[in-house]
């Protein structure tokens, strides 16, 4: 197996230990609260108020925002197109495509992680399991791309990722808040 495939070997194994969406509506800790600024440190947002969100509607909200951050959703995405090339660069594009491609497979299993969640809260709605899937889906790939080019646990999509591992679901910014539910 390539280094690629060892790496992405191990972070599939993180994806299947996570508590997907367990935590969401608690209190924050404070490895929590670190992780959230340290992810709005690294897409520029170091002065940021958290703003803990307690419910599934209240995240419903949040994420349906027409407030949310155009800067942090473009600072992700140039931050992924980086490790991106430097993946390609080092392991080349195909066999890049083709880890990552395993990990959105695994990824896909999360569908079920968020309709649960939103079932054990009394809430009825597949199109809110479906975004919170995709966010985290989207985290799973942004992860997998730092921890394969070994951008080590104080990236920024690492911290990400420690979130919804942990059960959280980290919304993004949204006026002058980022909204962790």
């Amino acid at each position: 197996m390539s280094g690629l495939a060892d790496s992405i070997s191990e972070f599939l194994d993180e994806i299947a230990r996570a508590a997907w969406f367990a935590s969401c509506g608690e209190d924050l800790s404070e490895s929590e609260i670190a992780d959230a600024r340290l992810l709005a440190a690294a897409m520029g947002f170091p002065a940021v108020a958290l703003a803990p969100v307690p419910d599934w509607r209240a995240a419903a909200a949040a994420a349906q925002s027409p407030d949310w951050s155009r800067v942090w959703w473009e600072r992700e995405g140039k931050a992924e197109a980086a490790l991106k090339a430097e993946l390609a660069r080092r392991f080349g594009a195909a066999p890049m495509l083709e880890e990552l491609s395993r990990v959105m497979l695994a990824a896909a299993a999360l569908n079920g992680a968020a309709a649960l969640a939103l079932a054990r809260a009394n809430v009825a709605d597949e199109a809110l399991a479906r975004v919170a899937a995709g966010a985290a889906a989207q985290a799973c790939h942004q992860a997998a791309l730092a921890h394969a080019a070994g951008a080590g646990p104080a990236h920024g999509f690492a911290a990400k990722f420690r979130l919804f591992g942990g059960g959280r679901w980290p919304l993004g910014v949204v006026g002058d808040r980022l909204f962790v539910f």
